[in-house]
């Protein structure tokens, strides 16, 4: 009787230590997507060239459940001593000053429960659980 309910719990401990660490793998390799592209977008590279960059770039992960990725950029008025608003699904053109932009990348992944239904509670009753990433760089 004692065994049965050591096991059980044993079993969901290393279930759990299964999944947190598939999951913070996943978190891992969406950051390194992530900052590959926000250092493309620092290089001037265009829009598609971003996005691309972020979708292969993961390794190990998916890239179809690569749900959102949105370059944006915003630009430092030096006038004001503030920086202005982002402008969402965007590369800064050339003819913006390098000295004064920034770049983010912005994306989601769904990664799917390798335990399946049995942590789904977490998830809200979903087989995936959404990580984020979002990275910043100066233009250069």
């Amino acid at each position: 009787m004692e065994f049965a309910i050591v096991a059980l719990l044993l079993f969901t401990l290393v279930l759990g230590i299964i999944e947190f660490g598939m999951l913070l793998k996943d978190f891992l390799a969406l950051n390194q997507a992530t900052r590959e592209g926000a250092r493309s977008a620092a290089l001037r590279s265009n829009y598609n060239t971003v996005v691309n960059r972020v979708l292969t770039s993961g390794p190990g992960l998916d890239p179809s459940r690569i749900t959102v990725v949105r370059p944006s950029y915003r630009v430092y008025d030096s006038t004001s001593g503030t920086w202005g608003p982002w402008i969402e699904n965007a590369v800064p053109p050339d003819s913006i000053l390098t000295s004064n932009v920034q770049v983010r990348v912005h994306s989601e992944y769904k990664h799917k429960l390798i335990t399946g239904s049995f942590f789904s509670w977490l998830a809200g009753g979903k087989d995936y659980l959404t990580v984020t990433s979002e990275m910043v760089m100066k233009r250069e």
